[in-house]
């Protein structure tokens, strides 16, 4: 979109409204005044200049999308949606590094659009795991995380998810793997004979941690100096954004090797 065109549709709100309201297909000015809560001289200049710009159509009173404008319409949610990440919290995006996230994941990170952020730890538990992880983890019975640190109480925590019958696949780094084989060698031991329970070390980069169950994403980032934040993590509960999380893990599991045995 030329920056002409993208002035037309996002500098107003009324007209970024109409044209994704039209993409259900024609609607009677009627309709348009009701769905948007809009009064006729408010919306009728917008219409006007809509129309004037060859973006739609009007036949009667009815108003509907041209071919340029259901052209246009279908690219406008996965921008507004990229909008709606980055402006709900832009400090963060822009103090995190966002390329960490691989670029296909990247790419559709507009689907992380209704995502909040964890409460900071107060200064007594900063390398604890925050309270709402726990809480919704404790309540979820599907479980997939990548850790790309070594948290000493992950061994235990996960290994106790297991033996409640959690489905519960855990994906490290290499190093990560390493130190836990070393420091927690009994504990991942067990968690290996579990059929419930699938362990992958991945021999790439990976700077970011997630977690995905059947109840939320959490979304860890690294600042984008490359240092672990251990504050903040993105949450999400919509299912657009689980399955996010789910393809996430596809990515890095694809990429890595299955430890059956240690």
């Amino acid at each position: 979109m030329n920056s002409q065109l993208l002035e037309l549709i996002f500098l107003s709100e009324k007209r970024k409204d109409l044209l994704l309201f039209l993409r259900e297909g024609p609607k009677s000015i009627s309709e348009i005044r009701e769905s948007l809560n809009v009064g006729l001289v408010a919306i009728l200049p917008q219409l006007k200049k809509l129309r004037e710009n060859s973006l739609i159509l009007k036949t009667g009173d009815v108003y509907s999308l041209s071919p340029l404008g259901i052209a246009v319409a279908g690219r406008m949610q996965p921008i507004i949606d990229v909008l709606n990440v980055f402006g709900s919290k832009y400090e963060y995006w822009a103090n995190h590094a966002v390329e960490s996230i691989p670029d296909p994941l990247r790419k559709r990170i507009g689907e992380l659009a209704n995502c909040t952020f964890s409460e900071p730890p107060d200064r007594t538990r900063l390398f604890e795991p925050h309270r709402e992880f726990v809480e919704n983890l404790m309540k979820s019975n599907k479980i997939k995380g990548i850790a790309s640190i070594f948290h000493p109480l992950y061994p235990s925590l996960f290994l106790a998810f297991a033996k409640k019958g959690a489905e519960i696949s855990i994906l490290v780094t290499r190093p990560v793997y390493e130190r836990t084989k070393e420091e927690y060698g009994a504990e991942l031991g067990e968690f290996l004979k579990f059929e419930n329970a699938s362990f992958y070390v991945c021999n790439g980069k990976i700077e970011l941690s997630h977690v995905v169950t059947d109840r939320f994403l959490s979304l860890t980032l690294p600042f984008s100096d490359g240092t672990f934040d251990h504050k903040e993590d993105v949450l999400c509960f919509d299912p657009v954004a689980l399955q996010w999380g789910e393809d996430l893990f596809a990515y890095y599991r694809n990429i890595s090797d299955r430890i059956t045995e240690i």
